[in-house]
């Protein structure tokens, strides 16, 4: 068998892709989602984090110098601090600027209209205890927890609910930094791992230290980490079209001779991935992997990793080959909305099937991707409300039935060569960017050829997938099949395989017939459930 998953594995990845349901939108909400003129009024530039981190009092304590560019006129701005967490002031030019806070959130008010086009830097300074997750990195916040020696292993996730959970910042998916640095100073001998390279360690006379990482690329804010614990660091290359990929693993001391074992598997699945899409993205700052307290995060360049060293699917563990996708859908490419985050969820998803496909072949995908379809629900659109920071997520969609969904589209495509052809240019055309789904359509028309409105209206912004109505009449050796959809727009239109009689078929809102050779109904295999995702329902005319 091909793919090697579990019922154990199904049962783990089915119960924990789902967040609490939140029907209400309040303020804050808005507040959090929406991209008021207090905060389109700048782009960001470029962070610099710095942080001291107390394990026993489990608390933080630091500043945030923001580097922006004003796109407006202003003198007010709003930036985002968890409310639990302490502002003791905020810096620009050396004076101490005006602060009101509002939860989680807090508007700064300068003594005169700053002109657009201006260079401005200001610092938060700030303390406090952050947000604890009680289930990371599902529920969002810092994890403090021990490994099997009782010392300390630290952690924070924080995707949906925001990194100003434990740091200020503007706090909106829409506006990565082109680049950023993070300090964290932490007692000895535990060393702190951040996205990025390592540019210095300097050791301190209290018995801390500190370690300065940078990224030298945009990077969504959810994916900004910290990692704390005694790490052994494992070090390899890869050569990729662009150069040479330096990979870094930083694991727990004890773990490093299973650690070394287990990530030999790193270097084939980046090989897949570079075929399909392209060359590693931030081949500057490298890939890491860090052994985390909890599942695991897609963090850029600084992926947790927290599955135990198992593989669920084929030779590879699911963590590493679903995190590290990523890379490429959701850290190179990222939504503008948490609405929206079907861009990163679906595409990896659906890259896990792609791996497979790279290595033992289009059936063995097809075999995962049933495996999938069973934890498909169908409980709401794909796609929520935006400008609300929707989190909302009643179940797996996104992941799995958005990985059917691209599925469906290249078996409609019909053409493999256009299909992994897209594939790539949207990488080449969206990278480093954020985008919307509107964007995502658009460049598909374009670059098919075709109108695939209809098509992703369909799946993404209803519920239900097409269901199509068919009925069966015997005449002699022959049997009469009319069919049709029932529930979408009269312009939707995907290819659909009858097994039986080896014939292409295009239905639509009307109904159509179509002759084929009889087939008793206890062999009967009409439709081609394998290649697209609908719903069928056998019905009397």
């Amino acid at each position: 068998m091909y793919v090697k998953l579990t019922l154990m594995v199904l049962y783990i990845l089915y119960n924990t892709f789902s967040i609490s349901a939140q029907t209400v939108y309040t303020r804050q909400d808005s507040l959090r989602g929406y991209l008021s003129p207090l905060r389109s009024c700048m782009d960001i530039h470029f962070y610099d984090l710095s942080l001291r981190i107390d394990p026993i009092e489990k608390s933080l304590k630091g500043h945030n110098q923001i580097h922006y560019t004003a796109t407006e006129m202003h003198d007010k701005i709003q930036l985002d601090l968890f409310s639990n967490l302490i502002l003791d002031s905020v810096l620009w030019r050396g004076s101490v600027l005006k602060v009101e806070r509002e939860g989680h959130h807090f508007f700064v008010t300068y003594p005169y209209q700053l002109i657009k086009g201006e260079a401005v830097s200001l610092s938060v300074f700030y303390h406090g205890q952050p947000l604890n997750a009680k289930k990371a990195p599902w529920d969002g916040g810092w994890v403090f927890k021990e490994d099997s020696l009782h010392r300390p292993w630290i952690g924070v996730a924080c995707e949906g609910i925001g990194a100003s959970l434990w740091w200020p910042l503007k706090d909106h998916l829409s506006d990565e930094p082109d680049s950023m640095r993070m300090t964290y100073r932490v007692p000895d001998p535990l060393s702190a791992i951040g996205n990025g390279l390592l540019e210095k360690t300097e050791r301190h006379s209290d018995a801390t230290s500190s370690y300065t990482w940078r990224v030298a690329y945009p990077i969504n804010s959810y994916n900004v980490t910290c990692n704390i614990a005694h790490y052994a660091h494992i070090t390899d290359t890869l050569q990729q079209q662009t150069g040479v990929l330096p990979l870094d693993y930083y694991v727990l001391d004890y773990n490093q001779k299973k650690a070394t074992e287990h990530f030999k598997q790193v270097k084939p699945m980046l090989r897949a991935y570079e075929h399909y899409y392209s060359s590693y993205p931030f081949i500057k700052d490298g890939f890491a992997l860090v052994e985390t307290p909890y599942w695991g995060m897609e963090h850029q360049s600084c992926i947790a990793y927290g599955n135990n060293y198992t593989n669920y699917v084929g030779d590879f563990d699911y963590i590493i080959i679903h995190e590290s996708a990523h890379e490429w859908w959701g850290n190179l490419i990222s939504t503008q909305d948490h609405a929206e985050l079907w861009i990163h969820e679906s595409f990896t998803t659906y890259t896990e099937n792609l791996l497979l496909e790279y290595y033992y072949g289009y059936d063995a995908s097809v075999q995962y991707l049933m495996f999938q379809r069973q934890r498909i629900k169908n409980a709401d659109p794909i796609i929520g409300p935006l400008d609300v920071n929707f989190q909302d997520w009643k179940g797996s969609d996104m992941y799995y039935k958005g990985a059917w969904i691209l599925h469906t589209l290249r078996n409609t495509i019909q053409n493999d060569s256009i299909w992994f052809g897209l594939l790539k240019s949207m990488i080449q055309h969206f990278g480093y960017k954020t985008i919307k789904t509107n964007d995502l359509i658009n460049y598909v028309n374009t670059y098919t050829g075709n109108d695939f409105r209809p098509f992703f209206q369909q799946y993404l912004y209803q519920a239900s997938p097409p269901l199509l109505e068919y009925s069966i009449q015997k005449k002699g050796k022959l049997m009469v099949v009319r069919y049709q959809w029932v529930n979408t727009h009269s312009n939707f239109t995907i290819p659909l395989y009858l097994v039986d009689s080896q014939t292409w078929v295009r239905p639509s809102t009307n109904q159509q017939e179509i002759t084929v050779p009889f087939v008793p109904k206890k062999r009967r295999l009409l439709w081609d459930t394998k290649s697209h995702y609908f719903q069928t329902r056998e019905v009397s005319y």
